[in-house]
């Protein structure tokens, strides 16, 4: 029998930003093999979250910031070496962020580039990134709103 594999953990970052009027901005990546995601990568061996977070961010997007709440945590599966893998990721929102951002060459990314938050939702390119979009703005503008966040608890877990 075939031993199964590790899972995958990662980390990844809703960055976000006001722009002058107070709306929510954040920033999303387009690599060059896909569509427009949140940054985020792999857990290295020693590595808190906080710091895989903090490099991942900086790799892909050359930005510094302020790790925040914990927003959500997506489960799926990759292959990997053509093997199937359960992949954690785990999302903060970041915020404060230092410098401009720039698409991390040696990462992959194409772009990076800021967006309102219903926009990145429009834009995003799969589910998984779209709820933790929705988590991210019920988090930045309705910190006490309890039964939003209930509604898209139920509707990550399928109720």
């Amino acid at each position: 029998m075939r031993k199964q594999p590790p899972p995958c953990y990662a980390v990844g970052a809703v960055i976000y930003r006001y722009d002058n009027h107070g709306a929510i901005e954040v920033l999303l990546i387009k690599k060059h093999y896909g569509g427009w995601s949140l940054p985020k990568g792999t857990i290295k061996a020693g590595e808190t979250e906080r710091e895989a977070l903090a490099r991942e961010v900086a790799e892909e997007t050359r930005l510094m910031g302020t790790i925040g709440a914990f927003l959500h945590e997506a489960v799926y599966t990759v292959v990997k070496r053509g093997q199937l893998r359960l992949k954690s990721v785990r999302y903060y929102l970041l915020g404060g962020v230092v410098g401009r951002p720039r698409p991390g060459g040696h990462e992959g990314i194409r772009k990076v580039r800021w967006f309102g938050l219903s926009a990145a939702i429009q834009r995003a390119h799969n589910d998984r990134v779209r709820t933790v979009l929705e988590y991210a703005g019920v988090a930045l503008t309705r910190r006490n709103n309890v039964i939003e966040h209930r509604r898209l608890v139920e509707r990550s877990i399928g109720g």
